[in-house]
């Protein structure tokens, strides 16, 4: 089937707590509210990718359990096809718990549950019966499973953006075959050991990553923007400013909104520009997956 983007990608069930500020360790706090929400990198990313306007094909995996109906309900809900999602009885849907503090900053941790199970067989099936000029993916699934899937999208010829998100769980085999990647600060330093506190730090770090074999480099630097390397040169595109209350999820929206564009427009820095606005969007608004904006939203906005 034809497809404008293929997403490879996670699927957990997100418990958020809300809390004024993070506890010291060992201690016990009240949070303001705890909230069940849809998750996952690869689903935000697809979820970013329907709500925007593009018509996608999702890989991934769940358990047979309570929380891997409800993923299913909800990527239904926004439209998305799940021919290609795995249930996997002998392993649950992967959850993770989030602590999001009143500057709007998170950390998490959790588990991978089902998306660490996905084979090499079930990709390979999937991207066989997947026609699509762009892949996106990022590291939150197993390993082969990654592998699988670059190494079939380039034998289809498929633009490759990789997010290798999360840092944990890079591994450098996966840049051969990304025609463009997009690191965070801590991803960045992961890969070339380059701290980036400054737009130098980011630019020097672009070129390093270029010169393991990828052409395309998008180093992002949060609420700063974006240094792209593409064509052999340097170019900066600063993000929008707002005022942010929830950052969960920012980076799956500027994925999945940059691979939206770049499917129907091929450009890379316009596809750039555009996700910063819909990651802008996205961390002025509290919520999960809701809070991705739609491409009316959008259109009025530019």
């Amino acid at each position: 089937m034809k497809y404008d983007v293929a997403v490879l990608g996670s699927i957990n069930l997100d418990v958020k707590a809300l809390v004024k500020q993070y506890p010291a360790y060992g201690a016990t706090a009240t949070a303001r509210d705890i909230q069940m929400l849809p998750g996952g990198k690869g689903a935000n990313q697809a979820v970013a990718v329907a709500k925007l306007g593009g018509k996608l094909a999702f890989m991934g995996a769940i358990g047979n359990d309570g929380a891997g109906n409800q993923m299913i309900a909800n990527l239904q809900a926004n439209h998305i096809d799940t021919q290609f999602i795995v249930r996997k009885n002998d392993i649950g849907t992967g959850t993770f718990i989030i602590l999001l503090d009143s500057q709007g900053e998170n950390t998490m941790v959790g588990t991978l549950g089902a998306n660490g199970a996905l084979t090499r067989q079930e990709v390979a099936q999937a991207m066989a019966k997947i026609d699509a000029p762009v892949l996106l993916l990022q590291m939150e699934t197993s390993r082969e499973s990654v592998l699988t899937a670059l190494q079939e999208a380039k034998r289809k010829g498929m633009f490759v953006i990789l997010d290798p998100a999360p840092a944990d769980n890079f591994f450098e085999e996966a840049l051969k075959y990304a025609d463009c990647v997009t690191p965070n600060q801590q991803e960045t330093e992961k890969i070339t050991g380059i701290a980036v506190h400054t737009q130098e730090d980011a630019e020097k770090a672009a070129k390093m990553i270029a010169q393991k074999g990828v052409p395309n480099v998008i180093v992002k630097m949060g609420s700063v923007g974006n240094v792209v390397y593409h064509q052999n040169q340097l170019d900066f595109v600063p993000a929008t400013k707002v005022r942010a209350v929830d950052t969960v999820g920012a980076g799956d929206t500027f994925a999945g909104a940059m691979a939206t564009h770049y499917a129907h427009h091929r450009d890379l820095l316009a596809a750039v520009e555009f996700g910063n606005a819909a990651a802008s969007i996205k961390v002025s608004r509290t919520g999960g997956q809701k809070s991705i904006p739609t491409l009316a939203e959008m259109t009025q906005l530019v």
